[in-house]
């Protein structure tokens, strides 16, 4: 008769199998089913609005719910639209400056070529031809590569163009079929076989979302409004929408304000702007200090994951899943977590 195993041992083969379900299940199951999530919790979003109108107005609740997400798409578009026309206008006027821009930096690329050589002892101008014919060979060489780039990849970028179009037709026709079955998909859900482990991580996933994005969301946001006041009051002609794109880019995973504000305060103060420098290392700074105290504030009570954790879990998402990994880890994370307490006795967490 074979032994049987420890607490410890069944313990650790739990979690084992656990880790790897979860792992299968982001890895695979996740980008079927992304869509049908996306137009499950924008039903959700969409729900309470086309139901209170349903109980007024007595049309269908589907007339009401296929307007609410018509309303929100629009929204979305024209926020986007807005922001596309103000950065197309802002680059037409980057580039009609651009030959100013060229002469300046030209003048101070001469300048650097003359000392380096007065220090080397080269003839005056030996420096700059070099840099003139490297310059010529890159450009020359980003033309027949630009060409070929953009000849191979036609045909990826509108494939992706029409599986972006296919998701969000997927996800506007699913949020308002969604609406209108939601009692019936509760029902389902409170008979179903699989209800404890649904409460379970829809729970901490419920938890952990709403912590994370309205964190990410505020952050973004005072972190748009303050690098766009700074670069306002820097006397910069694109505050509006270089303070937009780097409070998005602080948003996102790896990326961060330093990305662009570090190497855009050395440039400065390499060119003798100190001001300008000064400037742009207080508005990092600000925006570094925001991010630490907020995230930590918004997020770490909510979230339930010690730093050390968060650490770890980002880390090893990033290592099996990509950048995305910096999401998915942490979820990952608390859904094994949850599983793990769930199928170990001591029932899910309360939510």
């Amino acid at each position: 008769m074979g032994r049987r195993l420890s607490e410890k041992q069944k313990k650790a083969l739990l979690t084992a199998g656990i880790t790897a379900a979860v792992y299968i299940s982001f890895k695979y199951i996740l980008p079927l089913v992304l869509p049908f999530l996306l137009a499950y919790w924008t039903a959700l979003l969409i729900r309470p609005v086309s139901r209170g109108l349903h109980k007024r107005l007595y049309l269908k609740e589907g007339i009401w719910a296929s307007l609410c997400v018509a309303v929100l798409f629009g929204a979305l578009s024209a926020g986007l639209y807005f922001l596309g026309r103000l950065f197309l206008s802002e680059l037409a006027l980057a580039v009609r400056r651009l030959p100013v821009y060229m002469k300046y930096l030209w003048g101070w690329l001469d300048e650097v070529c003359c000392r380096c050589d007065s220090t080397l002892g080269f003839a005056r101008g030996t420096s700059m031809e070099f840099l003139y014919t490297q310059c010529g060979h890159i450009l020359g060489s980003l033309r027949t590569r630009a060409g070929t780039y953009v000849m191979d990849n036609s045909v990826t970028a509108l494939r992706w163009i029409v599986q972006a179009g296919a998701v969000i037709t997927i996800i506007s026709i699913g949020s308002v079929l969604m609406v209108t079955s939601m009692d019936r998909i509760r029902r389902y859900r409170s008979v179903s076989v699989f209800r404890q482990e649904y409460t379970a991580i829809t729970g901490c996933l419920s938890r952990i979302g709403k912590a994370f994005f309205r964190a990410q969301l505020l952050i973004m946001l005072l972190t748009s409004l303050i690098c766009g006041a700074g670069l306002f009051l820097l006397g910069n002609s694109y505050a509006l929408l270089l303070g937009v794109l780097i409070g998005i880019l602080d948003a996102l995973p790896v990326f961060g304000t330093g990305t662009v504000l570090i190497p855009w305060a050395i440039v400065s103060a390499i060119l003798g702007n100190w001001p300008y420098a000064v400037g742009l290392s207080l508005l990092y700074g600000s925006c570094y200090f925001l991010r630490e105290i907020l995230e930590a504030r918004l997020m770490g009570g909510n979230m339930g994951i010690p730093p050390l954790e968060m650490l770890m879990s980002m880390y090893i998402g990033l290592l099996l899943f990509g950048v995305s990994g910096f999401i998915l880890g942490p979820f990952g994370f608390m859904v094994i977590r949850e599983l793990v307490e769930l199928y170990g006795g001591k029932g899910p967490r309360s939510v």
